[in-house]
């Protein structure tokens, strides 16, 4: 026999991994010895060939069979097993029940850290399903716009109109087309009811593109007819309550009499087309012919198209058409490039951030800044989790030692304290499901886009509640988990631990520096944003604040309520504007100069009084106090409108002609002194006041009286007089102003409620190792007290720690957060800043301190006053 003669190693390695974790030891020594017996008496190839036959019968043999069904069913070769798990469960119950007062807190934090979390999941869970109701929706496109006008580059949501119809006559292989316009709204008034309405214009294939289901009419004609009109249900019952509004007519602002020739199922919150009514898109043509747009291959603002496309591989084809139209309507402006895209319909919603979008706007980039926040809230939580169950590792030792001296192995250890780590996180699931019940309604009133989106559980949204509460288990157990499963049992025994440094100093004060200045960067927010909301409420914008009473107008004729406001006694001038000065509520337009490059600027109409009302500053020129200057292509502008046109003396202004978009030239009689007509989000730009009565919108009213309740009341009196079905809403121009700068709010709640999260989650965080640093110094504050120490030197000594690490956050957080607001984000929020100063520093400071000082005092001020007798009485 040959020394290099061995049984085939391929069959070898057959036969061991069918048998998996079967005990066939002595098995495969027989097959070996057989093997070797064979090659003494015939030929090595004979062996070989006898060893195969021998494996493949031992593999089909009972005894190999039965082997393998005991070892699957034996408890140490399944460490998952239910029976397992279930013993997991009953350990965890039980250790969660022996010590309730950490329990207690970790389950606190974490359900304070989950429920900001919770609001996220059930937001992304809503989302994500938008426009999921649509029979086609995995075939609609829509086609989206990018322009640069040397200026500004954005993308648009919106594209030119005519593109709908050339890409269902020009390409192949296109299903359905629908155009749609979104400017559609106005008064709709039956039977001297006016209710405002809003809604689209669009093509018959509107509901072949999209599914909304009809609850009467027929979705092949209802949009066949000029000035036919789709109600939604809800609308529907506003105009006409239990009638049948089939039939009936409605007449809809400036687009005239339409006819009812459908109702539709009221659409979901969770769709991206937000509407009440929808009318043929030849009812736009025609009021078009009337009132043509200015160039429609440059208007990007209110056309939309849909198609449909079941061919995936024809999408590149459509995007080189779109792509020629571009080069074909824009190749030869100097200072305007557009280019078209195609945009998939589950893309919209959650999707880019795209200007003109016909509905709500949920980007990526909100739900990342979201999902960043959270994160900020929940892992300290977890920390906190993790650095409390290390710390009281020497206590579950020997527990976890004789665990591994009766055989209990790594896997087994490791998977006790994960269920242990999920079942908190389970129990936690509750308290923080009841703090989102609690702050749902709060949150959806600070987000812009309420009305898209609902944060109401359904089953989806409970499982997903569910599946996160044991990831945020399995991440908030996974470093306990680990450290334990690697303790050796001698050690445990001896009390001897690994990684004992780590735990018991550094971990923990790593975890409560970055708490409390994630905490202090909070309190500091609150306190800067709301700094600047007063600072932006108390800004000079250059006109007349005080006393001004705002009134919409609504279907009243402004010469009339002029005439009869005028003589109250209380009210001193009456003006008229399209608009609120200092609120955004302004028009925008290009306009040019001889042969220069446009330029974006904005206006808005006024009366002959309305400079004098809010005594704004006039440089040169006059108003539009004359008959004469009372002329529609007359313009009184700011200071900033000479700058963008190269005018240096306000004198020379007043004659100077321009020309708008629609090509009607319009002439400079007036400057005035700068002044913020519109948010102080930006900075003043160019500007001019011109006289158009049809645009009058709100009457603004000077008052004198002190009685403001009795003025409202003679105001509302005289309301009453007029004919109109509209109520009586009149606003200070305080009210109106707070009104613009809302969003302060919101983000003072946001920062607020954060804030309190984050603190409340550090101050537990830190109640956990104040308690457990007590704990194990306890009989060294005896010893102390016997030696002589006062109460206040244990004092002292038992928080002096804590209080320097908190000294530590202020140092870490404070220049953070003055950089990025004071560098970054009061920048994007508004053109004029505050400067952060010390005053809203010290007040963070004395939060912070307050609470965390509060927190250490509640437990060593008692440890402080102990006696030596009770704690050395074992010694």
């Amino acid at each position: 026999m040959k020394s290099a003669s061995h049984p085939p190693p391929l069959v070898e390695k057959v036969f061991l991994w069918y048998c998996e974790r079967a005990m066939i030891e002595d098995l495969h020594g027989d097959l070996d010895e057989i093997f070797y017996d064979n090659l003494k008496r015939m030929s090595l190839a004979r062996a070989k060939w006898h060893y195969c036959r021998d494996a493949v019968s031992l593999m089909l043999s009972y005894s190999v069979k039965k082997r393998k069904s005991n070892a699957a069913y034996h408890p140490y070769s399944q460490n998952n097993s239910m029976a397992m798990l279930q013993n997991y469960f009953k350990i965890a119950v039980r250790t969660l029940s022996k010590q309730k007062f950490f329990t207690s807190i970790n389950v606190l934090g974490l359900s304070i850290g989950m429920s900001i979390c919770l609001l996220l999941v059930a937001m992304l869970s809503y989302i994500f399903r938008y426009d999921n109701f649509h029979k086609n929706g995995g075939s609609i496109y829509r086609v989206i716009s990018s322009t640069d006008d040397s200026q500004r580059n954005l993308e648009h949501a919106s594209s030119p109109a005519p593109i709908g119809d050339l890409l269902k006559h020009d390409l192949a292989g296109i299903g359905e087309v629908v155009r749609i316009n979104k400017t559609f709204a106005g008064d709709a008034t039956v039977d001297n009811k006016t209710i405002p309405l809003s809604g689209y214009f669009a093509d018959p294939s509107f509901l072949q593109v999209f599914t909304f289901p009809l609850l009467k009419g027929n979705a092949q004609s209802c949009l066949s007819e000029m000035n036919s009109v789709i109600l939604t249900e809800s609308a529907a019952i506003k105009m006409f309550g239990d009638k049948d509004p089939i039939g009936e007519s409605i007449t809809i602002g400036e687009f005239g009499q339409f006819e009812v020739t459908a109702i539709l199922k009221d659409h979901p919150k969770n769709s991206h087309l937000y509407f009440e009514m929808v009318a043929p898109y030849e009812s736009l043509l025609a009021y078009q012919r009337v009132h043509p747009p200015s160039e429609i291959w440059k208007e990007f603002r209110n056309n939309y198209n849909y198609f449909i496309c079941e061919d995936e591989t024809r999408l590149e084809n459509i995007n080189g058409y779109l792509s020629s139209l571009a080069n074909k309507h824009y190749k030869d402006r100097k200072t305007f490039t557009a280019s078209f895209q195609v945009q998939a319909l589950h893309n919209i919603v959650p999707g880019n951030d795209l200007v003109n979008s016909i509905g709500p706007e949920w980007d990526y980039s909100s739900f990342a800044i979201f999902g960043i926040l959270t994160l900020m809230i929940l892992l300290p939580a977890c920390f906190n989790y993790a650095s409390i169950s290390m710390s009281r590792a020497l206590k579950r030792s020997k527990e976890i030692g004789l665990r591994k001296v009766v055989g209990g192995m790594r896997g087994q250890i490791f998977m006790q304290f994960i269920v242990e780590t999920v079942v908190v996180s389970l129990l936690s699931l509750g308290g923080a499901f009841l703090i989102f019940v609690l702050i749902k309604g709060e949150f959806i009133s600070m987000l812009a886009n309420a009305d898209g989106i609902s944060l109401e559980p359904d089953f989806i949204t409970g499982l997903c509640f569910v599946v996160f509460a044991i990831v945020v288990g399995f991440a908030a157990g996974i470093v306990p988990a680990v450290y334990f499963s690697k303790i050796n049992p001698v050690n445990a025994f001896k009390s001897n631990l690994p990684f004992k440094a780590l735990s018991g100093t550094r971990l923990r004060k790593i975890l409560i520096v970055s708490q409390f200045a994630i905490s202090l960067g909070f309190i500091m927010s609150v306190v800067i944003v709301l700094n600047q909301y007063r600072a932006s409420l108390n800004h000079n914008f250059g006109f007349n604040q005080s006393n001004i009473i705002d009134v919409e107008l609504k279907d009243v004729d402004p010469q009339i309520f002029k005439n009869e406001f005028s003589r109250l006694s209380s009210i001193e001038s009456v003006s008229m504007s399209s608009g609120i000065l200092g609120t955004a509520a302004t028009a925008n337009e290009w306009v040019r100069r001889d042969a220069s490059d446009s330029v974006e600027v904005s206006s808005m109409s006024v009366d002959q009084y309305f400079i004098q009302n809010m005594e704004l500053s006039l440089l040169a020129g006059k108003t539009f106090a004359d008959a004469e200057s009372v002329q529609e292509q007359n313009v009184i502008v700011n200071e900033e409108f000479l700058k963008t046109f190269r005018i240096a003396d306000p004198s020379a202004a007043p004659g100077v002609t321009f020309t708008g978009v629609d090509g009607k030239e319009k002439k400079i009689i007036g400057v005035l002194k700068n002044f913020h007509y519109a948010s102080l989000r930006e900075s003043i730009g160019s500007f001019y006041f011109q006289y158009d009565p049809t645009l009058f919108q709100y009457a603004n009213l000077k008052v004198s009286s002190t009685d403001i309740t009795a003025s409202f009341d003679e105001m509302q009196a005289i309301w009453n007089t007029f004919k109109t079905e509209e109520k009586f809403m009149a606003r200070f121009f305080d009210d109106e102003l707070a009104d613009a700068y809302s969003f302060y709010f919101s983000m003072i709640k946001i920062c607020g409620f954060l804030g309190l999260l984050a603190i409340s989650i550090s101050c537990l965080g830190l109640l956990g190792m104040v308690v457990y640093t007590v704990e194990t110094r306890t009989k060294e504050v005896g010893v102390r007290k016997v030696m002589g120490a006062t109460d206040g030197e244990v004092l002292y000594l038992l928080s002096k720690g804590f209080m320097k690490l908190m000294l530590v956050a202020s140092i870490i957080a404070i220049p953070i957060t003055y950089l990025i607001f004071d560098k970054v984000l009061l920048g994007l929020q508004t053109a004029y800043p505050i400067r952060v100063g010390i005053v809203e520093i010290v007040i963070s400071l004395i939060v912070m301190v307050v609470l965390g000082g509060v927190t250490v005092l509640s437990q060593t001020i008692r440890a402080a006053r102990s006696k030596p007798v009770d704690t050395l009485r074992y010694e």
